[in-house]
């Protein structure tokens, strides 16, 4: 393991852009990705590939998931691309336990700066244990998702 400043492991770290309301809808042909999680659909993104999401304001600011492909990230999320040294998904993982909410101003409105989440401290091991990582982790999700969906269609 080493330590690292977070955003000295990413090729991007910054906020997504704004949208109008008006421009999500309930289906569309790319997700519409805020702070929380999937807020709707559009038909424009503004990112492809894969990072990790950081909720950059609101009671759920500093909340992590993992995005792979096409989407809008909107203001209020922040993207993580990791560098060609390290591996976005592990970023996830790794980020989602280091309770970042902790990070938040102290105001009515909790938030999550980008510049406070650059300076933040990592342990990383390698890309190869990174990778093999996500790929144990990886396959322990897709079998939680497996289940969440088929405990959906029997309570249905």
């Amino acid at each position: 393991m080493k330590r690292y400043k977070f955003g000295d492991v990413c090729s991007r770290l910054s906020s997504g852009k704004s949208i109008r309301a008006t421009k999500i809808q309930d289906d569309g042909d790319y997700p519409v990705i805020g702070g929380n999680g999937l807020r709707g659909y559009t038909e424009t993104f503004n990112f492809d590939g894969e990072c990790a999401v950081i909720g950059r304001q609101g009671a759920a600011c500093g909340n992590v998931r993992f995005h792979s492909g096409k989407a809008y990230m909107t203001e209020h999320a922040i993207v993580a691309i990791a560098n060609e040294c390290n591996d976005s998904h592990y970023l996830a993982y790794r980020l989602s336990m280091m309770h970042l909410g902790r990070l938040s101003a102290q105001s009515a409105q909790p938030g999550l700066s980008v510049k406070t989440l650059s300076r933040q401290e990592v342990d990383l091991p390698s890309l190869k244990e990174q990778e093999q990582v996500v790929a144990v982790l990886g396959t322990l999700d897709a079998k939680i998702e497996a289940n969440a969906k088929l405990n959906g269609y029997l309570a249905a």
